[in-house]
This record gives structure tokens, C-alpha cells and sequence, in this order.
């Protein structure tokens, strides 16, 4: 889909300018592999086969596609644009125009409100069944999870703006209690005796299953898949943690 290659070059390019173009000679070897491996896991989250089929075929895969897109695309997006930011990003943080809008809406709060309200918005049946069958409106899905999981990482992972006392154990906790909602839509799922999306209870077969297992699958992917993406990561924040504090004594 050459709709999917110009967004996915449109957030490379985006991404790069955010951090300085002069900066990816400075970026170490992991951040570099980071990115790319960020654009590849967004490309292939959205391109066929899996973004048709989430589309408007599988529940399931559409939950497959917001967990790789806003817990494994976006981070390491991030991670990758870190090196070289800092100066591009003080810049921007500190012009008059955007210092106080900026600060506000990458602070931890405001940053897991909106995305939790982007997490809600985009799992309600009229909004699935609105927008994804039509290429316009499952654009304006994976944007918005996109957008949304970027805001998310961002006090974890950006280095600008700081955040003051929001060490390693309270990303931790922010991590935890900002995706509890995804619990919720799992919960929802697993439970329903009906299905809930129009789209794919009426989708033609394509592997034989139940629509209601199906649905029952993506309540599971939403439960436990984003739920283990938050503890690996929040398990690397506890050991940096520990060992800084061992250091330090």
C-alpha cells in the first residue's frame, strides 16, 4: 500500500527533523537499530497482509495492530530519536511559542490522559464501525494510536523537557496506571456475549473463526499483550534503577 510506505517515510522524516538532521552521525548503534526497527514494526503493522485484515476482517488483529503500533513502534521510535535531540528539543521547549503548550502536553498526566481518551475513542463500536471500513478513517485509527503511544513514552524515554522527581520508580508506576484502561477494554471483550463491532461480525471468513472467539482474542491481546509489553519495560526501569541506587551507595 504506497499510502502506508508515505506515512511511514513521513514519520522517518518527521522524526529525524524533530531530532536534527545532523544528529543521526552522533546516534550510537543501538539507538540507530531502535529506529529502524521502529519504521520496519510500523510498516509492517499497517501494510498487508496484517493492516487489511485488521481493517476489516479480525478483531483480533486489530488488536494485534495497536499493541505492535503503540507499545513496540512508537518506543522504540523514540529511543531511536533520542541522541541529537536534546539540543533541537531545548530549543523548541524554550521558544516563547511552545515552552508552556509543549511542557504541559508531554507532562506524565496530561500525556496518559490523552492517550488513554485516544485508547477509548478508538475501541468504541460506532468509531470502529464508522471508520474502518473506508481507508480514510482506518488512516485516522492508526494515526491516532500513533500519535497517542508517542505522547505516551515520551516522559519515559525523551530526555526534554525535564520532568522534575519523576525518577525511575515513578515512570514505573505512571507506565502501570496509565495503561489500566487497556484492562478494561480487555475485560470488556472477554466478557461480551454478543459481538461488538458490526464490522467484523459481518466480515467474510478468512481462518475460521468464531466471531466470538475472535473477539475473545483481541480482549486477550489487549489484556495480557499490553500488559507484558508495560512490565518488560517497566523491569528495565526497576534493574537502571537498582543499579544507580547501588552506585550511588
Amino acid at each position: 500500500y504506497p499510502g502506508v510506505w508515505l506515512f511511514v517515510a513521513g514519520v522517518a522524516v518527521g522524526l529525524r527533523w524533530l531530532a536534527g538532521w545532523g544528529g543521526w552521525a552522533r546516534v550510537p548503534a543501538g539507538e540507530r537499530a531502535a529506529f529502524v526497527a521502529g519504521l520496519v514494526t510500523l510498516w509492517l503493522s499497517l501494510d498487508w497482509p496484517l493492516g487489511p485484515i485488521a481493517a476489516g476482517y479480525l478483531a483480533s488483529a486489530h488488536a494485534f495492530q495497536f499493541l505492535i503500533v503503540t507499545m513496540f513502534a512508537a518506543p522504540l521510535l523514540l529511543l531511536g530519536a533520542r541522541t541529537g535531540s536534546a539540543e533541537q528539543l531545548a530549543r523548541t521547549f524554550t521558544s516563547p511559542g511552545t515552552c508552556r503548550a509543549g511542557r504541559i502536553l508531554v507532562h506524565p498526566i496530561v500525556a496518559a490522559i490523552i492517550f488513554n481518551v485516544i485508547v477509548a475513542g478508538t475501541h468504541m463500536p460506532s468509531v470502529v464501525d464508522g471508520l474502518m471500513p473506508t481507508a480514510a478513517g482506518a488512516f485516522v485509527v492508526d494515526a491516532a494510536w500513533l500519535a497517542g503511544g508517542l505522547l505516551f513514552w515520551w516522559p519515559v524515554l525523551m530526555p526534554v523537557p525535564v520532568i522534575a522527581r519523576f525518577g525511575d520508580p515513578l515512570k514505573i508506576l505512571y507506565l502501570l496506571i496509565g495503561t489500566l484502561f487497556h484492562t478494561v477494554i480487555g475485560m470488556v471483550m472477554l466478557s461480551a456475549e454478543m459481538p461488538l463491532y458490526g464490522i467484523y461480525e459481518l466480515a467474510p471468513p478468512i481462518v475460521g473463526i468464531p466471531v466470538r472467539a475472535d473477539q475473545q482474542l483481541a480482549g486477550g491481546i489487549m489484556e495480557l499483550g499490553v500488559f507484558g509489553a508495560i512490565v518488560l519495560a517497566s523491569a528495565f526501569l526497576f534493574f537502571r534503577w537498582a543499579r544507580r541506587d547501588g552506585a550511588a551507595h
